[in-house]
């Protein structure tokens, strides 16, 4: 089969880990894949080197004023069109991967064999902000196959959308645990964390300032048993502010930010992963976006025996209770935190085990071709 993946993220501007891991399983069952979309030519080397692979790059907005996100919103709209229409002149299937497709492939998504997957939980979406709605339903009512991240999730987007079967389900699960090639920086990395005499619990993934990471930071620096590592960008000023005060308040390391797949190498030196997450307003996603979240982290960590602390969302504490490989806490609570931490730290041999059970419990080359099968 020939597929068109579309990967549009208007605020980042990179191919999010889980979209490459899509096109890394749909190039390993045989398929031909071109992928569409910003800084294309940054995707891991096995994708690039793959004959079967073709990039086709997307216009980026390097300034993010009001008036060049303007004009990049129509500049965007043009290409992504004309590139889309081209490559699917011998694709057999259009795969999009965000709200932000929609937006701004419109009712073209309609023409073709189209898979829609949205990596977060969005009810409808907007142009501009608040003006000119966009109602996901008429387009979810319409495409061959809708795709969540969460089993949760896609319940949600069957009601959400009034669809008549709940979406298939495919989790955040990397395509593998490939280390990647070393770096010097990566190598600087562990060896600090060789040296480590404490017990690491680690903090892997973007950084922002709304997840906590103060409390966390007050109560692992309350034990002298534990050290708090952070590995990630930073997005804005205010999270690296927020970085630096947690540094020089809590003795808190941060180790730097990694390209994937070299930040798993670093996972394997922690005793614990931290999962920070929580429900937030006013942004574009729903408030259910966190409760049920689907971090691709659980399995990072799971896939190397990592167990792990998380906030008290039902994304984390569904899994946690049926594979008994993490604990949940409040956020907001030093005491909450640590107890956690401890109950982890105790049962730690039994909770790695069951982590590797549950990273193998999902069989993404399987789900994928169950995708793909033409059903109706």
């Amino acid at each position: 089969m020939r597929i068109t993946v579309v990967s549009i993220q208007e605020w980042a501007g990179y191919i999010p880990v889980p979209i490459q891991t899509l096109v890394r399983v749909l190039l390993h069952e045989g398929h031909a894949v071109k992928l569409i979309g910003e800084n294309v030519g940054r995707v891991s080397a096995d994708i690039r080197n793959s004959p079967q692979y073709e990039g086709h790059e997307l216009p980026v907005d390097p300034q993010h004023t009001v008036l060049s996100k303007l004009r990049h919103r129509f500049v965007l709209h043009g290409a992504a069109n004309r590139i889309v229409e081209a490559c699917m002149e011998d694709s057999d299937c259009l795969w999009i991967t965000s709200p932000s497709c929609v937006r701004v492939l419109g009712k073209n998504i309609l023409r073709y064999k189209t898979v829609m997957e949205f990596l977060e939980l969005q009810k409808c979406g907007y142009h501009f902000k608040r003006f000119f709605k966009i109602d996901f339903a008429a387009y979810a009512r319409q495409v061959w196959k809708n795709v969540a991240v969460e089993e949760n999730r896609a319940y949600i987007e069957q009601i959400w959308w009034d669809l008549p079967k709940v979406p298939h389900v495919l989790p955040n699960k990397p395509f593998s645990l490939d280390l990647g090639a070393p770096t010097p920086e990566l190598d600087a990395a562990i060896a600090r964390m060789n040296q480590e005499k404490r017990k690491i619990i680690l903090y892997l993934g973007g950084i922002y300032a709304d997840r906590h990471f103060e409390t966390f930071a007050k109560a692992i620096a309350r034990s002298g048993e534990y050290v708090m590592y952070l590995v990630g960008r930073m997005p804005s000023p205010k999270d690296a502010e927020m970085v630096q005060h947690i540094v020089e308040e809590y003795s808190v390391v941060y180790l730097g930010s990694f390209t994937p797949p070299n930040h798993l190498a670093l996972v394997s030196y922690a005793r614990i992963g931290l999962l920070p997450y929580q429900p937030v307003k006013g942004t574009a996603n729903s408030e259910l976006n966190a409760l049920y979240c689907a971090p691709n982290k659980i399995f990072e960590y799971s896939g190397f025996g990592v167990p792990m602390v998380g906030s008290d969302v039902l994304g984390l504490k569904l899994p946690f209770a049926k594979w008994n490989m993490g604990v949940c806490c409040d956020i907001h609570d030093e005491a909450s935190i640590l107890r956690a931490i401890e109950t982890v730290d105790a049962d730690h041999d039994e909770m790695s085990k069951n982590c590797y059970d549950f990273y193998n419990s999902v069989d993404l080359e399987k789900i994928v071709s169950e995708i793909l099968e033409d059903e109706n």
